[in-house]
């Protein structure tokens, strides 16, 4: 009997052990950032006046360290993608902070100094209008719903062009990317 009674005391000991070590809260959830629903990482088409010039390429809307509900950082391309002066083609890439405003859905800003290149500071800017997402406004190739982010922007890197970006939030799936 005794026996029986330490196999229990084992099993329910080992039991509580497990359960016990699973107190970590492993949700990354992006909702509980200020300016959700606006941030994420989102998949986009890049027209130069009109043309198409780059597809699938990666923008990202983030809360700022402060936890601005106002402002927000924009990023196309990755952190150290940087404007080649010799190739207009690849002069698209920004990375700023920019203000928004998250119960209409929409974000701007006016001469944001262009950290493209992951650089502290630059001579860079750009400037970003019509920025929106519409919530379930677009499909992805997979067929899945999304958000779809879409804005417009002129740069000094590039004078007299103005870029238009129009795609969806990021899905996951292999079809989408």
């Amino acid at each position: 009997m005794k026996r029986i009674k330490y196999a229990y005391l084992l099993l329910l000991s080992c039991l509580w052990i497990l359960t016990a070590c699973n107190s970590e809260d492993l949700s990354y959830d992006i909702e509980y950032t200020p300016i959700h629903p606006l941030g994420g990482q989102y998949t986009v088409s890049i027209s130069r006046n009109g043309t198409v010039i780059a597809e699938g390429v990666n923008c990202f809307l983030a809360n700022t360290t402060d936890y601005d509900t106002d402002k927000c950082w924009i990023r196309i391309g990755s952190y150290n993608s940087s404007n080649t002066v010799s190739n207009e083609l690849k002069h698209y890439f920004i990375n700023g902070k920019i203000s928004c405003n998250v119960p209409e859905l929409s974000f701007s800003g006016t001469d944001v100094m262009n950290l493209a290149g992951n650089v502290t500071s630059s001579e860079e800017t750009f400037t970003l209008t019509d920025g929106k997402l519409e919530l379930n406004g677009a499909t992805a190739p997979s067929g899945t719903v999304s958000d779809k982010i879409s804005f417009t922007y002129t740069t000094t890197v590039d004078p007299g062009v103005t870029y238009s970006v129009v795609g969806y939030r990021y899905t996951g799936w292999n079809e989408d990317l």
